[in-house]
């Protein structure tokens, strides 16, 4: 099925997303390495407690890594109950008025949490499609 929009391309690693664009806030620089917490995956930028920045780097499995990756340069904050977690990439690419061919997943590869529904190819390479409310939900969480 072909769509057209404005979508957002989030790459860490292997893991390439695929969100549409109103799901983002604001993409910005991580200047310095976030530090850890007491929660294993849960990291804070800035030193004030009331107004650390919680963030998240996931894996190419989407699980949070227990250790901050130093080539994760870029923060994105994303609408909804979720923008107070931001996700660490080491690319962010905005699409705008992209037109693109999606494929549903097999139900086999789906899995239970129902997080990855389809793909797109960009650029050679395959973008797994989610949406923030999918993808963040149980990963809300705050600071220690």
């Amino acid at each position: 099925m072909k769509m057209r929009g404005d979508f957002v391309l989030l790459r860490a690693d292997s893991l390439r997303l695929l969100v549409p664009q109103h799901d983002v806030t604001s993409t910005g620089y991580i200047d310095r390495m976030p530090g850890a917490t007491a929660e294993p995956g849960i990291f804070v930028l800035g030193d004030d407690p009331g107004a650390a920045q919680v963030v998240l780097a996931l894996s190419e499995r989407m699980d949070r890594l227990d250790s901050f990756p130093p080539d994760r340069i870029l923060l994105t904050l994303f609408t909804g109950p979720t923008r107070t977690a931001a996700l660490a990439w080491t690319e962010v690419r905005v699409l705008i008025d992209a037109e693109l061919e999606f494929h549903a997943l097999p139900a086999i590869l789906r899995g239970g949490g129902g997080l990855i529904d389809a793909y797109v190819e960009i650029d050679k390479e395959l973008a797994f499609c989610t949406t923030v409310q999918r993808m963040l939900p149980e990963m809300r969480t705050h600071p220690d």
